[in-house]
């Protein structure tokens, strides 16, 4: 249970003394007051991604700061509704007080007073102009003056300020501008020199990739956007395409050198293709795995499958090579692919169970960090399964058939 002694006196609610404590979900919720379990770590990487402590930021850009927030409150509720949506909150941008001074221009022509005059005013008076400084051995400290408090903390203190005109005549500010408190915007975000609002929601219980399809698309058909104005989603979405679209490139190249170095290795690009057979192999249990565990294809798991490739090609080369070097003892290849696959059971087995072992306590954790580390934990250890198995039959199934050209042409072993 978590203590809370806040007091809401300003909107007439009294404390709330306990909160109940329910882990993943909004634990507390009174008006000006939202609580929910976060991790410190993760929300400061979010922010520093996106500018947001959250997994997604869905950024509204545009020129009118009413019509962005007229938009953004429509666009909020329609992300609510998104299945695998959580924590939607739309960022404040309203609700600051601001002291606001207008200047009644032919007013003040009639007194000869500038509106600077009136502006420099409330800026000095209310938050001081440096008259000096004080120098106390290397240290420096502004002097600034100031109206006393009692002429400066209040909208109709500042109204009753007086200035002189050109002619002599002593001018209320109330008589030469609208002086009132205002509710605005605490700040003006911009990103590409275009104002912005933000909308934060993470993702639980289904993939990244499909929540940010299905926003796409309620937003493309519920939501009327202006001319001018345009949605982007950014967080970890962003960064995760950006991955993915590196994978695109890092994976074809990688099984290109690893059949390129195979091919120097055995001097065939028959057993070069024997040995990458062992990729899609290993690709089945990967997928399979993900499968059952509710998992989605994610860059974590991209990274499983390329080093789930590198132990599957270690055990198909382990078998090829084994089976190759009987062959040049002079055992018929029939009798060396059933004597090599058998000799090589026992090593190859071992590779696959210390690599597979050694992952258990990362495909069982469940503390921080475990959304990266079990999708690669679950890739790799039901690739190692599959291409295992497969890889002590398949290979010596195909391994005359990819064979044949080398032993025919009687290229040197």
């Amino acid at each position: 249970m978590v203590k809370s002694r806040v007091k809401l006196t300003k909107i007439g609610y009294e404390p709330q003394t306990k909160i109940p404590w329910n882990k993943g979900k909004v634990v507390g919720q009174k008006p000006a007051l939202k609580l929910k379990e976060v991790w410190a770590i993760a929300t400061r990487v979010d922010e520093l991604m996106s500018g947001v402590k959250a997994q997604l930021a869905i950024k509204l850009f545009g020129k009118d700061l009413s019509v962005l927030a007229e938009k953004d409150k429509q666009i909020e509720q329609q992300v609510k509704q998104i299945t695998g949506t959580v924590d939607v909150a739309m960022e404040q941008i309203a609700g600051e007080a601001q002291l606001v001074i207008r200047p009644d221009r032919e007013v003040l022509s009639r007194f000869g007073i500038s509106i600077s005059q009136v502006m420099s005013l409330a800026e000095q008076g209310v938050g001081g102009v440096s008259a000096g400084q004080v120098i106390q051995g290397n240290e420096r400290y502004n002097i600034y003056v100031r109206l006393q408090q009692q002429y400066r903390n209040s909208a109709q203190a500042i109204r009753d300020l007086r200035m002189q005109a050109v002619n002599g005549a002593w001018v209320k500010v109330s008589d030469v501008a609208q002086v009132q408190i205002e509710s605005g915007p605490p700040q003006i975000r911009r990103d590409d020199v275009q104002r912005r609002v933000v909308i934060q929601a993470n993702v639980q219980g289904r993939d990244m990739g499909s929540v940010v399809n299905d926003i796409k698309s309620a937003i493309a058909e519920n939501i009327d956007l202006p001319v001018g104005y345009s949605v982007d989603i950014g967080g970890q979405y962003e960064n995760q395409q950006r991955a993915q679209n590196r994978l695109l490139i890092v994976v074809p190249v990688s099984i290109a050198l690893i059949a390129l170095l195979l091919y120097f290795a055995f001097n065939s690009v028959g057993q070069a293709l024997l040995i990458l057979v062992n990729v899609p192999l290993a690709l089945i249990g990967g997928i399979f795995a993900l499968y059952v565990t509710g998992q989605y294809l994610s860059v974590p798991s991209s990274v499983g499958f390329i080093t789930l490739f590198g132990v599957a090609v270690l055990n198909g080369v382990v078998m090829v090579e084994s089976i190759n070097q009987r062959i040049v003892d002079g055992q018929a290849m029939h009798d060396a692919v059933y004597d090599g696959a058998v000799s090589r059971l026992r090593p190859v087995l071992m590779t696959a169970l210390t690599s597979a072992l050694g992952l258990v306590p990362v495909l069982m954790s469940s503390g921080v960090g475990a959304e990266i580390q079990r999708p690669l934990a679950s890739v790799i250890e039901g690739g190692l399964i599959s291409a295992t198995f497969l890889t002590l039959f398949v290979v010596p199934c195909l391994f005359v058939f990819f064979s044949k050209a080398k032993f025919a042409a009687g290229n040197d072993l």
